[in-house]
């Protein structure tokens, strides 16, 4: 077995658990290779012992990928991955994530579970962005939680036309829509009002953000629709978010369309663990209490 590894090399923790990774996977003769963007730290200074190369052929080469941060640097990863997907195993700094299930207190154990092929990798649904400004220059995006399509900088309402496998659904006016995957029901979309939805489903969902009728209200979709979002009227600032990280300023003239991605996430699950303990972990739920 080759595991990769990449990470939030902003973070100091990164590098405690990096060598932490590293000695026990030395230990027992396992080839680990590190994704060379921990070099872009000028004041680390890499040890001799440490196989680093470049993230892509990191990528072609390993078996598993460890990704050491938060949900944040889980998200990344999917993106950078693209189609050429890998399972991914989170190692969460601090404490549990929504999609990382190891953090340094577990770091031997889940390494062994890895290692003794105890753990099932779960398939996460991934949404495609395809955004068409004016002038036709296609850019197509994939994301793991949601599309987000707000107001940006602008104070104004916005109203965006959607459509659903060319079936008018609403012209919704506020803050924005959120379109999101299950895994991401959990995230933006939580917040904005949106339902809970099981992570290993296939299904999107619409939440519009702060919307100017009350009787606007998230809706969920087959992951089988088109959906399709144009803007009726004149706006300067549009904002389009993928998974939060990457933002596209786009304008009235632009044309979204979102689909189910035609690949899917790799996410590693490790035994003793599972998606109700984190939840209840995570939404602070302490059962029946009188």
């Amino acid at each position: 077995m080759i595991i990769g590894c990449t990470g939030n090399y902003r973070k100091q923790e990164f590098y405690t658990i990096l060598q932490k990774v590293h000695t026990i996977l030395s230990d027992k003769n396992i080839e680990f290779i590190i994704s060379s963007d921990l070099e872009k730290n000028t004041d680390f200074l890499t040890p001799r012992d440490y196989k680093i190369m470049e993230f892509s052929q990191l990528v072609d080469k390993c078996d598993i990928l460890f990704a050491i941060g938060g949900d944040g640097t889980i998200l990344s990863t999917v993106r950078r991955l693209e189609q050429n997907m890998k399972p991914i195993m989170g190692i969460h700094i601090g404490g549990l994530g929504f999609l990382s299930e190891c953090t340094e207190k577990n770091l031997t154990e889940s390494i062994n579970s890895i290692l003794n092929n105890d753990y099932v990798v779960t398939q996460r649904m991934l949404l495609e962005v395809q955004i068409t400004p004016e002038n036709d220059a296609k850019q197509i995006l994939w994301a793991l939680n949601d599309i987000v399509v707000d107001h940006g900088y602008s104070a104004r309402l916005l109203k965006a036309e959607v459509h659903v496998s060319n079936h008018y659904l609403n012209t919704f006016e506020g803050d924005g829509v959120i379109i999101s995957t299950p895994t991401g029901s959990t995230a933006y979309s939580l917040s904005a009002g949106g339902p809970i939805i099981y992570p290993s489903m296939d299904s999107i969902t619409i939440t519009p953000i702060c919307p100017h009728s009350l009787s606007a209200r998230p809706i969920v979709l087959r992951p089988d629709e088109t959906i399709t979002m144009t803007f009726p009227e004149p706006y300067d600032g549009i904002s389009l978010a993928v998974d939060g990280q990457i933002k596209v300023r786009i304008d009235d003239q632009t044309q979204i369309q979102i689909t189910k991605a035609s690949h899917s996430a790799q996410i590693v699950s490790l035994p003793g663990n599972g998606y109700f303990k984190t939840l209840r972990t995570k939404m602070g739920w302490s059962g029946k209490v009188r």
